[in-house]
């Protein structure tokens, strides 16, 4: 009897897709893990904050579709953990864990998602050189070669990172910077950290 069990697990186990073990866990509770590379979400569930499909790039290379219900919780790890966020402060390229509920070997329900560290999260993060400080923005000169403007708020932490002298102290600008964005807003920065100082003449 015990051998015919282990015969029809493996046998289950070779019919199933490789990518079916993605979502992590036995029986219907999953965990998964991944970056997020698209979503779906109609106007009516923008509007909502409420539902909304989005699909994730899971370690092991598959493609998960993760359903949003309105009994999904999506937090932050790290400062912002304790804010409750919903699904359009989510974007492309964020760092994810997901926990819910199997539909099939390429689906999930989520109960719980959860936007991993926001300082290591490549979906929050941006750097480039400092062009100049306005009233309450910064705009950064991108790798892409574009200039952005970001909002800095009274909760955004500035860290220089070395120390500069005489007159060339008094500027930020030219300045290599990395920003850390906020999940509930990306257009303001939650860190700006001063990572280098202009080329030596």
């Amino acid at each position: 009897m015990r051998s015919r069990l282990f015969l029809s697990v493996v046998f289950l186990a070779l019919l199933l897709p490789s990518s079916a073990f993605a979502l992590e866990g036995i029986g219907p509770r999953v965990t998964v893990s991944g970056t997020v590379e698209g979503f779906l979400i109609t106007p009516k569930q923008a509007f909502d904050q409420v539902g909304g499909e989005f699909y994730l790039r899971a370690t092991n290379g598959q493609l998960v579709t993760v359903v949003f219900t309105k009994e999904t919780e999506i937090i932050s790890e790290g400062r912002l953990s304790r804010k409750q966020l919903i699904p359009a402060n989510i974007t492309k390229d964020m760092s994810i864990r997901v926990r819910g509920w199997r539909v099939d070997s390429k689906t999930l329900t989520a109960s719980l998602f959860i936007i991993q560290n926001i300082e290591m999260n490549p979906g929050l993060n941006a750097n480039g050189t400092l062009q100049s400080i306005g009233n309450g923005s910064v705009s950064v000169l991108l790798p892409n070669g574009k200039v952005y403007t970001y909002a800095v708020t009274n909760e955004t932490d500035v860290i220089v990172n070395f120390t500069l002298r005489g007159t060339e102290g008094l500027s930020l600008t030219s300045k290599q910077v990395l920003l850390t964005l906020n999940p509930t807003n990306t257009s303001q920065v939650r860190i700006l950290r001063i990572t280098g100082e202009k080329a030596l003449r």
